[in-house]
């Protein structure tokens, strides 16, 4: 008897995120390439390290699997994990606290400690005690600290805490516990540290990571591409980036996506067809998150044939990529006409390269280069399109004097919806498709300048939205005014945290039926209440219909909501 495919779907195989995988099942679904590999030895190589990507593209499970290395054998050196995706639940600090920076600075340092103490509490480490020097560093008081903050709670009975946790005490610690345990280097996976959504946070936190680095201490961040690192570390002479993003036009591409359905023994090969397998190989960009979601959501899609089931699990990843694109300016209220025009620019791109590409007959297009005019808001506009992984950022190059082409590759699902690969063909081939996405790349990208892909008065509108003085009404000059220039009041910026917890269950990715019924039968109005409620679950269960396994599964999804919305 076959498998149901609802018993398909739900195996734990497809597990998308490395967060939530047990850490026996990360080193099992490993692609272990030379490119992979090389991305391990950065992680535990001396030196200070930004491993680059965007969502999805396997930060946190490099990371974990590095860390897992370091901790099982002692050839490797000392290694401590600890993410910061929660970072923006300090962030209502900064409306708040005078010393929200010295809070934020302590939550770091007291995550790392913490992750000291995990080492610790290992079994075979369990008779280390951390420096006798720091009496004041118990376990309960970090994790009461760090738990306070994260839930943006008053302070002031942490005063010693935040005056004597230190860099340098932090560093006495790391230095001491690696003398104890015989290991010569120390690595510090700093995971989730892409704090681009609070500026004065990323550059305090780079600050940090900077004095971190030591002869024997090696820290490593997960970022973001285009992640600010602030104005006192310096890419390429303080720390080395590198890439988790794999570039979609390597030669071992396909292999690699072909490897992670054989690592986790997926058997989605009887119940897809192999063209539509290599299809979504290149429809998830070089993302293997979305690569298991595509393979997922075509399963469970209830189209009659092949085609329909393709073009339904195309249209709805590229629907979910751009709501989740535009979604940043509800973080970043003041960039949204820049966001709002960034997806116009990137969707003149796609049609650009479609049309150049029913010109081809041998070739392929997938490049854009775009003339380099040095302008701030268009640099901006461009790092939004690839912190989100709309567009892959290519080296550039350079065509005669003062001519630079920042080139890029768009997102294939966008190109596939476009039917960029399709021939001009009018019916769906999926081999045809294939074949077209295989030929060798045009030898010149499609060019571009900013003034054809956008018309003048797009450009013209392009401008930061930014609040005015609340108390007199008068506009800001620029996004750094801390003063208004009209009545010298304070200016506040509006709290991404507080429209995210303003969210309604409206605003939730679960169905309409349970929405109608939360909102009919149970006090649950906004995220706020889900998170500030003692017993979510049980009001959850009040709605007829909604029991245990449910009510467990809506708020894993508020939590989740919650995590996209501030990461």
């Amino acid at each position: 008897m076959g498998i149901k495919m609802n018993e398909l779907t739900d195996q734990k195989e497809f597990e998308e995120r490395a967060d939530y995988s047990d850490p026996e099942d990360l080193k099992k679904w490993n692609v272990d390439n030379e490119y992979f590999q090389a991305i391990q030895n950065k992680l535990i190589q001396k030196g200070a390290k930004l491993i680059v990507g965007p969502r999805g593209t396997g930060k946190t499970h490099q990371m974990r699997l590095a860390y897992d290395k370091c901790l099982k054998n002692k050839k490797y050196p000392l290694a401590f994990y600890t993410s910061f995706s929660k970072y923006y639940h300090l962030e209502p600090f900064l409306f708040k606290s005078p010393n929200a920076k010295k809070i934020f600075h302590t939550w770091v340092l007291g995550k790392i400690i913490l992750s000291c103490y995990k080492l610790v509490d290992e079994e075979e480490y369990s008779d280390i005690v951390l420096d006798d020097e720091y009496d004041f560093l118990n376990k309960k008081l970090v994790e009461e600290f760090v738990s306070q903050a994260e839930k943006g709670t008053a302070l002031s009975q942490y005063d010693e805490l935040i005056t004597k946790l230190t860099i340098n005490s932090v560093i006495k610690i790391i230095e001491s516990l690696a003398i104890k345990l015989k290991r010569k280097k120390v690595v510090l996976l700093l995971d989730d540290a892409a704090l681009s959504l609070t500026p004065d946070y990323m550059i305090e936190f780079f600050d940090i990571f900077r004095s971190l680095k030591t002869v024997r201490i090696s820290p490593k961040a997960s970022v973001y591409p285009g992640t600010p690192s602030g104005p006192r570390l310096h890419i390429g002479h303080d720390v080395e980036p590198f890439q988790s993003w794999i570039d979609i036009e390597t030669d071992y591409y396909s292999a690699f996506m072909d490897d992670i359905i054989e690592k986790r023994s997926l058997t989605v090969k009887t119940a897809i067809p192999k063209d539509i397998i290599e299809l979504f190989k290149y429809a998830s960009f070089g993302v293997p998150r979305f690569f298991l979601n595509l393979l997922r959501r075509f399963l469970q899609d209830s189209g009659k044939s092949t085609q329909q089931k393709f073009n339904n699990v195309i249209s709805e990843q590229v629907k979910l990529i751009k709501e989740e694109y535009l979604s940043l300016y509800q973080k970043m209220p003041q960039y949204k006409s820049i966001i709002e025009t960034g997806f116009y620019l990137f969707e003149t791109i796609v049609d650009d390269i479609a049309k150049a590409n029913k010109n081809l007959q041998n070739e392929k297009q997938i490049l854009i280069g775009i003339e380099d005019e040095q302008n701030i808001l268009f640099e901006r506009m461009m790092r939004f399109l690839i912190e989100a992984g709309l567009l892959y950022d290519k080296e550039t190059v350079s065509h005669g004097e003062n001519r630079k082409y920042h080139r890029y590759i768009p997102h294939f699902a966008f190109l596939m919806q476009k039917r960029a690969f399709s021939s001009g063909k009018r019916g769906f081939d999926s081999g045809s498709i294939i074949e077209f996405i295989n030929r060798k790349q045009s030898k010149h990208p499609v060019r571009r300048s900013f003034g054809k892909l956008l018309s003048a008065e797009q450009i013209e509108n392009m401008k930061l939205d930014l609040p005015p003085c609340s108390n007199c009404g008068a506009p800001r000059l620029t996004e750094e005014q801390k003063f208004c220039h009209n009545c010298g009041h304070e200016l506040v910026d509006k709290s991404a945290f507080k429209e995210c917890m303003k969210l309604t269950v409206d605003d939730l990715p679960i169905s309409d039926w349970q929405k109608r019924k939360i909102k009919e039968e149970s006090n649950l109005k906004t995220v706020s209440d889900f998170l500030t409620m003692p017993d979510p679950g049980t009001e959850l269960r009040k709605p007829h219909g909604i029991g245990p396994v449910r009510s467990e599964q809506i708020f894993n999804k508020v939590q989740q909501l919650v995590e996209e919305f501030l990461s």
